[in-house]
């Protein structure tokens, strides 16, 4: 079941820069897992949840699930399906993600795999962890998030977002953020955000 995500992140201006310079390349990560394409990511994200030893499936995705949130991850990037405790930093972002596919995760403990598609429409649906896609296989699809049922049903993506799927910021649609170009940095700014721009 095809839906649009509409997603929350906050960000502070101690650590991010202004939307204009955020969004240059996108939603970018820090320390991205590398090669980047879905399949790839798939294939650590299994080995990761895979490495919590001695658990049982369920207990091992909770286990990583909790790792991924207990502070941030330069691979990871966190956003929020539901707004309240989430959107409210100097940045305020809304992403939408269209033709969004949920999936439980299925397989054993020691082979985690892309389980049954979840039919879930909203937060307030979500009783376990998902997979979310954006296409109805991992083959066909560019996106990779792992759903959390948590609070505010966060959701980790683990690669940059493309800025178009950067809906707004701080009430403004992108076209409004004047985000800039990397000729337009100079070239002390072009090191300080180097992390950022691809």
């Amino acid at each position: 079941m095809a839906t649009t995500l509409t997603l929350y992140r906050g960000e502070k201006s101690q650590w991010w820069p202004s939307p204009d310079i955020r969004l240059m390349s996108g939603m970018t990560l820090y320390q991205p897992w590398l090669p980047a394409g879905v399949s790839s990511l798939w294939a650590k994200l299994q080995q990761e949840v895979r490495g919590q030893l001695g658990l049982s499936l369920a207990k091992k995705v909770a286990a990583y699930g909790q790792y991924l949130r207990a502070s941030g991850r330069p691979f990871a990037l966190a956003t929020a399906w539901t707004s309240m405790g989430s959107f409210t930093s100097d940045y305020n972002y809304v992403i939408k993600i269209p033709n969004a596919h949920l999936f439980y995760w299925g397989g054993t403990k020691d082979k985690p795999d892309l389980g049954d598609e979840a039919k879930i429409a909203a937060p307030s649906q979500v009783t376990q962890d998902f997979i979310v896609l954006n296409a109805p296989t991992l083959a066909s699809s560019t996106v990779l998030g792992f759903g959390h049922n948590t609070g505010t049903k966060e959701i980790t993506f683990f690669h940059d977002l493309p800025i178009g799927l950067i809906a707004s910021c701080n009430g403004k649609a992108v076209s409004q953020l004047n985000v800039k170009k990397k000729s337009d940095l100079s070239f002390d700014q072009q090191v300080k955000y180097r992390k950022f721009l691809r």
